[in-house]
């Protein structure tokens, strides 16, 4: 783009359209001082509401200078805010839909050729129905990002290890479905809409596999204008502005299918330098969310009794973890996994000696091969996975 066409008096461009998603207008808001000569950050949001929302949501709600729930937030943050309309669905969850992924990596690559995007400084998040669409895609594509932010958002079924490696950030109201913080709905926003049970169960995963994260439980409600939510808001944009994304690093995870809500779960078959060449039948589990307690809180004492239980929930699928352990020592766990790769660079390992890995318990010494084929690494060992 060598020229901008911006809203009157504001820094929001007038949205753009990639040819092939013709319904989904893309806005971008330009913080005070862009320099198109430095590099900066980009936060992708993912914008609220329902199957009707209109494709000017993500400026009327969220970027318009009068009342938009992020301004006045996002107008001096080291990052251009990207906030595309989300794809038409016939349910409410249309971020979670079947192609999302690659609407967003198309987003992603419009916004990188307009504007000098530092790649590595990528902030990947939504709120409400775009905080849905961040426990999916987030899980889906946590290896492209610096961090994800999990705002007001809900989930079904999901491995939360697919996060290892890039840092989260959960936001979520305390009183989320409380009458008093949902007007102007004529009563409480259900508990199974976006109650706040799915983000102390994330919390609770998180913290039993080792994901990095930041659990910020605040006081507000369900809509962004809340002065306890805007704190919440300028707690996760400090937080953002310190986040890099780590392409080497020492945890990570290919779950394969993964995501949450519906409609079924999606599979990706690579995340940072794994990847799962091949699989055999057999079955992995999944967290699955329960909730307890009554849908809908008229009261405090029937919001207190909402929470949850977590189970299991198996599928047909496979999944790989890694952990680099320093030395030239790698260590990995394949479920239904018969053929792996891993990609290496130096950062990682002394590529010129021998790397002893441990797979199932399993120990193998390998060399590595060179391999130019992946921008972030140099070389690769492929791996059978022992019987």
């Amino acid at each position: 783009m060598t020229s901008f066409d911006f809203y009157p008096g504001d820094r929001v461009l007038k949205p753009w359209i990639l040819p092939e998603y013709p319904d989904c207008p893309v806005y971008a808001l330009i913080p005070s001082g862009y320099d198109p000569g430095q590099p900066i950050g980009l936060f992708f949001f993912m914008h609220g509401g329902d199957r009707n929302s209109t494709p000017d949501q993500p400026y009327t709600t969220y970027l318009n200078p009068e009342n938009g729930g992020l301004r006045p937030h996002i107008d001096n943050i080291p990052f251009i805010t990207v906030a595309p309309a989300a794809p038409p669905a016939a349910e409410d969850r249309r971020w979670n839909c079947a192609g999302v992924s690659d609407f967003i990596l198309a987003v992603i690559e419009d916004a990188c050729r307009k504007f000098n995007i530092e790649r590595d400084r990528i902030i990947f998040g939504g709120h409400s129905m775009g905080g849905f669409g961040a426990y999916h895609q987030g899980a889906l594509l946590a290896d492209r990002f610096a961090g994800v932010w999990l705002s007001a958002g809900a989930w079904l079924e999901e491995d939360f290890k697919g996060f290892l490696g890039t840092p989260v950030y959960i936001m979520h109201a305390k009183y989320d479905c409380a009458r008093h913080y949902s007007a102007p709905h004529p009563e409480p926003r259900h508990h199974d809409w976006c109650g706040v049970s799915f983000a102390r169960a994330a919390h609770e995963l998180m913290l039993r596999d080792g994901v990095e994260h930041v659990y910020d439980e605040h006081d507000g409600g369900h809509g962004l204008g809340w002065e306890p939510t805007q704190m919440a808001l300028t707690r996760f944009l400090r937080w953002a502005g310190r986040q890099k994304r780590a392409p080497y690093a020492p945890r990570c995870a290919v779950v394969t299918p993964n995501g949450s809500c519906n409609p079924d779960l999606e599979c990706s078959l690579k995340s940072r330098y794994l990847e799962i060449l091949e699989t055999v039948p057999g079955k992995i589990e999944l967290d699955k969310i329960c909730l307890t307690g009554p849908n809908v809180a008229w009261t405090i004492d029937e919001l207190e009794a909402q929470s949850f239980f977590l189970k299991k929930a198996a599928h047909e699928g496979a999944r790989l973890t890694a952990e680099n352990l320093g030395g030239n020592r790698f260590r990995f766990h394949a479920e239904n996994v018969g053929k792996f790769l891993c990609r290496l660079h130096p950062a990682m390992a002394d590529l010129s000696a021998p790397l002893k890995i441990e797979v199932n318990g399993r120990s193998l010494t390998l060399r590595a091969d060179a391999d130019a084929s992946h921008p972030d690494y140099t070389a690769k060992i492929t791996v059978e996975t022992p019987e």
